[in-house]
This record gives C-alpha cells, structure tokens and sequence, in this order.
C-alpha cells in the first residue's frame, strides 16, 4: 500500500516536510468552531491567522508545476468565510488562483429557517504557483465520474451529493460515529485524476478518516495523510486495510 498516515499537529508535521516535495495537494481544513477537536481556536481571528500558516507551508512543499485543491464551505451559521481564506492564499501569499468550483449538494437537507437559503454549495479553490503549463485530465474524469455532469462538458460545477457514500464499516462518510470527513470520496478522486499523473505523491494535511487517501489508493497513488486527532487516524489505518487488505506506513 502506497498510503502514509502521519498522526501529529499539522504545522509541526508540515515543517518537517521537504520543499517541493510533493505533487498535489487536497484538504478541507477544520471549521473554526463547531466541533469538540476544533475548541483550541479562541476567535476567527486567531483561526485565519493559524490558517495562513499552514497555507504558507504548503505553498513550499508543493512542486513548481503543482496543483492544491482547497476544499472550504461558506456558511453564516459557523462563521466561515470561504473568500477569507481565498483572499488569504492569493494576496498574502501570492498563490494563483487558477479556477474555482462549485461543489452542487444537491440533496442537502433543507434549511429549517425563514431568514436564509438552504445552502446548496461548497468551493473548491484551485490554486498552482502559477498557470503555466497547467494539463488537465478531463477526459479520464469524464470516463471515471460522469455522474458529476449533466453533458460531456467538464465544467467548473461538480454535482455530487452530500452523504453519498457509505464506507466498508456501514456508515455515512461525511457524518457518522467514524468522524467528520469533510467530503465524499469523489471529491478528491476528481482533484486527483484532474491535476496528476500514477505514482504522484498526494498529501491531505486536514486527513481526517482518511478519504483522500482511499482515493489515491485506488488511484495507484502514494498519499500523505496528518492529522492531530489519534482516533481519526486510527480509523483511517483501519479504513484503509478494511478496503484494500494491506498495511499502512505509519
């Protein structure tokens, strides 16, 4: 197995890691409140600050011709401003912004209030040093997961439900007892047959229960999964020897 779970903070383990050392990045990074792991943020303020550093951090580990897909929801309800984080990584830190997407969830549960619509949608901001030489395999995407497009036109709105997917312990991915995974596994399959090539090294430094690495699995290939929180990566070694019957380097 290809797949490496680093259990560790992000920072401290991103710091370790070499420049221009990996070819692909893709995470959804933990909101600012709302769950138990995420309390050691005393305002939104200390949150962006913290998030422009590992931002920074990636930016180094990343390849020149490197791609990073940052997956971050915009909702008034828990304070998060997907734009912030946009604007962050784009004039602090000079990342290009090579394209946006547009997450459809298509199924979401309705929203339970008068004063606001059901928010229906989540951001993929494509980020690269810079637009040159950028390939795009659309063609691979379309023939793996045509159910994200109405046509064969591989555009910049990805439909795919929220809670689709359910993993080898008979659980909702997004939601469940295993954790908070941030995202269907279509989502980072699509980032990865998009923006690399087999044997290329993927890294998630938000792991979680390990969906991102499930998908280079399957993908042939060789993911780097950190994560602080010692249960979630518990459960993503097990997820991933459940799927796949093979060890996980550690």
């Amino acid at each position: 197995m290809n797949q490496k779970i680093i259990c560790g903070g992000v920072m401290e383990e991103l710091e370790k890691m070499e420049s221009e050392s990996v070819d692909l990045i893709v995470t959804s990074p933990p909101y600012w409140k709302g769950y138990e792991y995420e309390a050691y943020f005393n305002s939104y303020a200390q949150y962006l600050e913290w998030s422009e550093r590992w931002l920074r951090e990636c930016k180094r580990i990343l390849k020149k011709g490197g791609t990073f897909y940052l997956n971050v929801i915009n909702d008034s309800e828990i304070t998060i401003r997907a734009f912030e984080l946009m604007n962050i990584a784009t004039r602090k830190l000079m990342w290009k912004l090579h394209d946006t997407i547009i997450w459809y969830r298509y199924n979401q549960q309705p929203a339970n209030t008068t004063r606001q619509l059901t928010n229906q949608c989540e951001y993929l901001f494509m980020f690269r040093h810079s637009s040159a030489n950028t390939e795009l395999d659309k063609k691979e995407l379309l023939e793996k997961i045509p159910e994200m497009f109405k046509t064969k036109n591989v555009g910049n709105v990805w439909e795919l439900p929220f809670n689709s997917f359910r993993s080898s312990f008979g659980k909702k991915e997004t939601k469940s007892k295993w954790g908070h995974s941030g995202f269907p596994l279509n989502l980072p399959k699509a980032c990865i047959i998009l923006s690399s090539k087999k044997s290329d090294i993927v890294l998630d430094p938000f792991n979680g229960t390990g969906t991102t690495l499930v998908a280079c699995e399957e993908l042939n290939r060789k993911g780097i999964g950190i994560d602080h929180d010692s249960n979630a990566c518990d459960i993503a070694k097990k997820r991933l020897a459940t799927h796949f019957h093979g060890s996980v380097k550690q």
